[in-house]
């Protein structure tokens, strides 16, 4: 009885999951200090994941993997991003289509890895406990790296091209 309605609430939470993630994917104030730390984070989280695979060469040529196609999806959601430098400051738009399919890959994977650990846990089975190591998962941590690694990257040179827009002058703004 508790597998079924497991089964019946996966899907429920992956479309509470898809319906925020819109709503965070959709006009975004762009900030300097955002657009590092996502970058210092994607480089961190693949550094963790390539040092934990070490000796693992199909882990780690899948991480790779991962981390090229990502850029690529990456540099791709750039050039399909809108871009607005206006007088109440810079704001992007990222294409919604990339973003949610590289996140919900990486989620999907997760919560498979929550469903097995269930299953495990309830048949009295011991849980593999080279998550990391298996190569999806390594492809799939290196597609979200390289994707927001990217994008982040892009987006500070994007910014460091683009002079403030002055805000006009009102003249009846008495201070």
């Amino acid at each position: 009885m508790t597998t079924l309605v497991l089964l019946l609430l996966v899907p429920l939470a992956v479309w509470r999951i898809y319906s925020r993630l819109k709503v965070v994917l959709g006009r975004t104030r762009s900030e300097l200090w955002r657009h590092y730390a996502t970058l210092a984070v994607m480089v961190v989280m693949l550094l963790a994941v390539a040092i934990q695979n070490l000796g693992n060469w199909v882990a780690l040529a899948a991480l790779l993997a991962g981390a090229v196609v990502g850029g690529l999806l990456g540099r791709l959601s750039m050039k399909k991003s809108r871009l607005e430098n206006r007088a109440d400051g810079f704001f992007y738009t990222q294409d919604r289509k990339l973003g949610l399919l590289v996140i919900m890959l990486f989620i999907s994977r997760l919560i498979y890895r929550l469903f097995e650990a269930y299953l495990h846990m309830h048949n009295g089975l011991a849980l593999d406990p080279d998550f990391l190591g298996q190569p999806i998962t390594a492809w799939l941590f290196g597609l979200l790296g390289g994707f927001y690694g990217v994008y982040a990257t892009l987006l500070v040179k994007w910014r460091k091209t683009q002079k403030p827009v002055p805000r006009p002058i009102d003249i009846f703004d008495i201070k």
